[in-house]
Formats: structure tokens, C-alpha cells, sequence
């Protein structure tokens, strides 16, 4: 299953540009197939998008469709953010000024 970075204090799901398979950019939730390659590249991934507090951010377990679905709502926009939401088990999207991760 895969695993995505969660900000322990907002619930911010870490959004940034990524490569697809077919090498074309687009806005998205970084994720990891698996726990052990996520809990091995997690602080390096942080240190290289800036991100100072590293124990502020923690893995969260996702299905393949809440993944999905995440994807979908970010609408590969750049100002919209994600937020995971305990009680739905689902991602939530606002649109606004969006807080870059490394610097909550």
C-alpha cells in the first residue's frame, strides 16, 4: 500500500511537481510504494525540498483509490492543498493561497 508524508500538526498531505512514467510533469502527492523504501528516502526527500523539521512530518498509510482520489482533487493545480481528514479517512482540498510545505 502506499505511504505519503502527513504534517503531524496541520494533516497537510506534502503535494508537490512530480515525473510521471511517461517523463511529463504534473502536480501531485508524493508517495512511496512501501514502507520500507519510504522510511529509507523520507528524511533525504525532505532535507532536498527544504524542509528543516523533519519529525514534523510522519508516513500515512493510503489505499491505491485514496491515492487516486487525491490526485484527482488536487486537479494537477498548484494552489490547491490537501488536508487528511481522521474521522472521513479521506483527503480534503482547499483552494487559496497555498502554504508550501517547507515552510510549516
Amino acid at each position: 500500500m502506499p505511504l505519503v508524508l502527513k504534517h503531524k500538526i496541520t494533516n497537510q498531505i506534502y503535494t508537490c511537481m512530480l515525473v510521471n512514467n511517461y517523463q511529463l510533469a504534473y502536480y501531485g502527492t508524493k508517495y512511496w510504494e512501501g514502507r520500507e523504501e519510504a522510511e529509507q528516502q523520507l528524511n533525504s526527500f525532505l532535507a532536498s525540498q527544504g524542509i528543516e523539521d523533519m519529525q514534523a512530518w510522519g508516513l500515512l498509510e493510503l489505499s491505491e483509490n485514496q491515492l487516486k482520489l487525491c490526485n484527482v482533487k488536487l486537479k494537477n493545480d498548484p494552489r490547491v492543498s490537501l488536508r487528511w481528514d481522521e474521522d472521513k479517512q479521506t483527503a480534503a482540498a482547499e483552494l487559496g493561497p497555498n502554504i508550501s510545505p517547507s515552510k510549516l
